[in-house]
């Protein structure tokens, strides 16, 4: 008998409606409310406000800057039953705290449910190994449409298996 192994497919974890490139907006916490309403419309979270509350609350903890215009701010929160990813690209880069001082241009939402944080951060842990990656990040900003960030965001993932 023979066991197969999947890799994690990152896109398992997201929705189509769940990617904005080149968004207009002026913060972080703007591009996130966008992401969170798509969360909320989906019916995939409950109460955008609570739920943005707690994202930036967590952000205010520590920036989750990571650097080369990467931010991945992400929560547990009760009102969502599992693991989300959802995408955004920014029309024009905000400043935020990073120590590379390099603006915000790719915005990655985690959150997960409250009672587990094991599968959240193994998402995590999949989204910081690709991110390493240069090429992943410019395949994300060159994206024009939503279905063209989806699909870059599912190849990468694919040719890290």
């Amino acid at each position: 008998m023979t066991i197969t192994i999947r890799a994690m497919n990152l896109l398992d974890y997201t929705m189509e409606t769940g990617f904005l490139p080149h968004i207009k907006c002026h913060s972080v916490q703007e591009a996130v409310a966008q992401l969170v309403d798509r969360l909320v419309t989906a019916g995939q979270a409950r109460d955008a406000e609570a739920l943005l509350d707690e994202i930036m609350r967590r952000e205010q903890e520590g920036s989750t800057a990571i650097g080369g215009g990467l931010v991945i701010p992400h929560a547990r929160y009760a009102g969502v039953n599992q693991v989300q990813v959802a995408v955004a690209t920014l029309a024009q880069p905000v400043s935020v705290p990073a120590e590379d001082d390099i603006p915000v241009d790719v915005i990655i939402l985690l959150v997960g449910p409250d009672r587990d944080p094991r599968q959240m951060l193994r998402v995590l842990a999949r989204l910081a190994r690709l991110v390493k990656q240069g090429a992943f990040l410019d395949s994300l900003r060159a994206a024009d449409s939503a279905q063209s960030l989806r699909l870059a965001f599912g190849q990468m993932n694919e040719a890290t298996d």
